[in-house]
C-alpha cells in the first residue's frame, strides 16, 4: 500500500486532504448549526477557533519566522493558513507597512466547500474573526486582527487588517 500511494503525488494528497478536512469540517458545522442554533453554534465556533489560532505562534517559533511589526505578522497568517486549511488559498497584500497590514483572500477552501454544497446560510465569519484574534494576539499582543470583508456574506473576496493597538502607537 505504501509503494502505490508514494505513486501520488505529494501535492495531490496534500489537496486532497485539504479538500476533505475542509469538506468535513464544512458539513459539520452544518449540522451543528442546525442542531444548537445561530446563537450557540457561534459562541462554540469562536472558541474553537480563537484557541486554533493561538497555535500560531507554536507554528511562527518553531519555523523561525518574525512576528515584530503588521508585515511579519500576515506572512505568518498567510503560511499557517495555506499548511494548515490547504493549497486552495489565494492571497494578496493590498497594503503593508510595520503598524498596518491589509490583506485579501481572493480564494478559500472554506467558501470552496461551501459552494460545492450549495449552502446558502453564512458559517465562517465569527470563526474566520476568532481565529484571526487568537493567531495574531499569540504572536505578537501589540497588534490586532479584523476582518473587514467576507465573501460568504456577498463580497467578491475577505479583507483583513493587522493593526497596532492604538494605545500602543500613542507611547
Amino acid at each position: 500500500m505504501a509503494e502505490a500511494i508514494e505513486k501520488v503525488p505529494a501535492e495531490t494528497r496534500w489537496e486532497i486532504a485539504a479538500k476533505g478536512l475542509t469538506g468535513a469540517i464544512t458539513a459539520t458545522d452544518k449540522a451543528l448549526k442546525e442542531a444548537i442554533g445561530e446563537k450557540k453554534f457561534n459562541e462554540f465556533t469562536q472558541e474553537l477557533w480563537y484557541e486554533t489560532g493561538k497555535g500560531a505562534k507554536e507554528f511562527a517559533d518553531n519555523l523561525g519566522l518574525a512576528t515584530e511589526n503588521a508585515r511579519d505578522i500576515v506572512e505568518v497568517l498567510k503560511i499557517l493558513s495555506i499548511t494548515a486549511m490547504g493549497p486552495e488559498f489565494k492571497f494578496e497584500i493590498i497594503e503593508a507597512t510595520e503598524d498596518r497590514c491589509v490583506g485579501r483572500t481572493t480564494m478559500c477552501p472554506w467558501h470552496e466547500r461551501w459552494k460545492e454544497f450549495g449552502f446558502k446560510e453564512e458559517f465562517c465569519n465569527s470563526g474566520h474573526q476568532a481565529w484571526g484574534d487568537g493567531a495574531v494576539e499569540s504572536l505578537n499582543p501589540n497588534f490586532t486582527f479584523r476582518l473587514i470583508k467576507n465573501m460568504q456574506l456577498g463580497d467578491s473576496y475577505c479583507e483583513w487588517a493587522v493593526e497596532r493597538k492604538e494605545s500602543r502607537q500613542r507611547n
